[in-house]
């Protein structure tokens, strides 16, 4: 704890992040299943081809991988702009203003809803591909994995190993490499026919015939398709304790690799589906086993395999919900969400619950197909993308009028334009999904964000006008004096805050002092601005925790005074606002609430709440 003389204190709360390799392979999982789903969606959106859609869809694959390496490139500036403690959400925040950041967060939540469903679906696709009398149940069979992932994660029945789950994507990787390259086997057909069948495409979009006009909205839609694994490396990054400031540069290098890994085993699978569907039609459902099927490969090896692959999907759903969880404790953090949500135990209850609602939604409008789902996951994680890369660009030149050290702006000029090459592909894509895959899904996801949008903001704005208590004049309400520490919680700097200290001080307390958690963003120099403004003659202490852990940080805090004086009693004082109506008591005192009765359990320490009526 250091001291200035301006009697602001500095107190850390939580460990400084670690990098977590185990942990960061293990969100991995997400990317693995991409050779399994990704051919079946995409022969869907290029059936407009005709026969020449299995060509067209392997070009695409190949045209894909560097465009996935240069999306991950751009999110190496993204985690270079991030704040200790806070995620991608604060610099859109700052450099994008309220409304752009509450889009931000709606389709960052729209995206995590479209991924976990797609997980589930995966489960049912791999279970329906196995065995094909389970098809017809494919709908039911999703829904219920993602119920009973959301209970495994609620109540914590199987603990999440980032070992195993490592472990399992490592296994799944190479099993799927060895299924791809080993067991279905490409020929050079691709290279003699394809290039054909790529002209032949070219010259019907060129000569502008009717045929064309269902060609080019297929190729935009296959585009997105290919590029939609691109969104899930951002579930690699989610939680900040799997890297650290200085280990931004080897994140950002692993989540390349992740994603040439990725995109090159999706492309070698779609060449090898190619190739077999050139010898003997292989069918446009459950694609990937019916070439392996057509091939010869045994029946028991089917079946090691769906299971090996069935523990991956179950993995990649526990990391969405895992991921779901950081980003609701950072938009409560925010005041998106209510803030009770920054408390650990009320979140995984919450978390899981509302996205389970969210994916049984998309899981029955789109009937568990990813030909539908993916287009989802394609329009909200490119409109959040290109938010967030927008943001870090306007974060980067706003950097570089401050910088005049030669050597940090070139940095600073290489991190905007690695920022502005992401900025670009995403508008791009999104523009092009948006277009063309209107009727395919798209316009479901749109309504779920717009919905959204409206929440988070309604959310907002009631913390914008009641968070700092505007509007009642302070009065003082002397008592008989005691010798006791006082700690003001002080949330917000506003009138409440400055009734209960005056209070306080008119009781002639021993000592006193304000507490104001930072959570990361730039609350903290606000409070500070009005807490010299205020002049209330009272020591402001801050104490630094992440968006999860405002709560714990406090309780450490009060042990940590009791334990350097243990004669001295303890009153901690919660400002408590009361309202109208209960809904929106319980939407902002939630958090005090739960602060008080941890408090309660804690010897020599008192609780005071001072109301102040709205």
């Amino acid at each position: 704890m250091t001291s200035t003389s301006a009697g602001i204190r500095r107190a850390k709360g939580g460990a400084y992040p670690l990098a977590r390799a185990s942990a960061f392979l293990a969100s991995a999982s997400l990317l693995v299943l991409i050779p399994i789903w990704q051919p079946d969606a995409l022969l869907h959106v290029l059936s407009p081809l005709g026969y020449l859609d299995a060509s067209i869809a392997a070009w695409l694959t190949v045209f894909a991988v560097p465009l996935i390496a240069l999306i991950a490139i751009s999110d190496i500036p993204v985690l270079l702009a991030r704040r200790r403690y806070v995620g991608d959400f604060a610099g859109v925040d700052d450099s994008l203003g309220t409304r752009m950041s509450t889009l931000t967060a709606a389709a960052q939540l729209s995206e995590y809803i479209v991924t976990f469903a797609i997980a589930g679906a995966s489960i049912s696709f791999l279970l329906g591909s196995m065995w094909p009398v389970l098809i017809p149940a494919r709908t039911p069979i999703a829904i219920c994995a993602v119920v009973a992932i959301a209970m495994l994660q609620t109540f914590q029945v199987a603990p999440r190993s980032t070992r195993g789950g490592a472990t399992i994507v490592v296994l799944s990787f190479l099993l799927l490499l060895f299924l791809t390259a080993g067991m279905i086997g490409s020929s050079p057909y691709f290279s003699q026919t394809s290039s054909a069948d790529l002209a032949i495409v070219t010259t019907e979009v060129g000569s502008r015939s009717p045929f064309a006009r269902g060609i080019v909205p297929a190729l935009g839609l296959g585009l997105g398709v290919v590029l939609a694994p691109a969104l899930l490396l951002r579930h690699l990054t989610a939680d900040l304790s799997y890297f650290s400031y200085p280990h931004v540069k080897h994140a950002g290098i692993a989540k390349i690799s992740m994603s040439l890994a990725a995109s090159m085993t999706a492309m070698l699978a779609m060449l090898n589906i190619r190739d077999v569907d050139s010898a003997r039609f292989i069918g446009r459902r459950n694609t990937f086993y019916a070439a392996l099927r057509t091939v010869g490969v045994e029946e028991w090896f089917l079946l090691v395999t769906t299971i090996v692959l069935i523990i991956t999907a179950i993995a990649s759903a526990r990391t969405v919900l895992h991921s779901a969880d950081k980003l609701s404790g950072e938009l409560a953090n925010f005041h998106l969400l209510p803030v009770h949500l920054m408390n650990d135990p009320t979140r995984m209850a919450f978390t899981p619950f509302i996205f389970t609602l969210g994916a049984i939604g998309l899981i029955l409008v789109g009937s568990a197909q990813f030909r539908i789902l993916v287009p989802m996951l394609a329009v909200s994680g490119f409109l959040s993308l290109t938010l967030t890369r927008w943001s870090t660009v306007k974060f980067w030149n706003a950097k570089l009028k401050n910088e005049g050290h030669f050597p940090e702006r070139n940095k600073m000029r290489r991190a905007r334009l690695m920022a502005l090459g992401g900025l670009v592909i995403s508008v791009v894509v999104l523009v092009l999904v948006v277009a063309s895959g209107i009727f395919e899904g798209a316009w479901v996801v749109a309504g779920l964000i717009l919905l959204l949008y409206f929440m988070l903001y309604a959310v907002r704005r009631h913390y914008l006008n009641y968070g700092v208590g505007a509007g009642e004049t302070t009065t003082d309400d002397p008592i008989t004096p005691g010798r006791v520490h006082y700690m003001i919680i002080a949330q917000s700097m506003g009138p409440a805050l400055t009734r209960a200290t005056k209070w306080i001080k008119s009781t002639r307390p021993y000592s006193i002092e304000l507490i104001h958690v930072d959570t990361g963003g730039s609350d903290s120099e606000e409070a500070l601005k009005k807490w010299r403004e205020e002049n209330l003659g009272a020591n402001l202490t801050v104490l630094d925790a992440g968006p999860s852990r405002p709560t714990e940080a406090i309780i450490e805090h009060v042990r940590r005074t009791r334990a350097a004086h243990p004669n001295r009693l303890v009153n901690v004082v919660l400002p408590h606002v009361v309202f109208k109506t209960a809904l929106l008591g319980r939407l902002h005192n939630t958090e005090m609430k739960h602060l008080e009765k941890t408090l309660l359990d804690e010897p020599g320490v008192l609780v005071t709440l001072v109301p102040w009526a709205d």
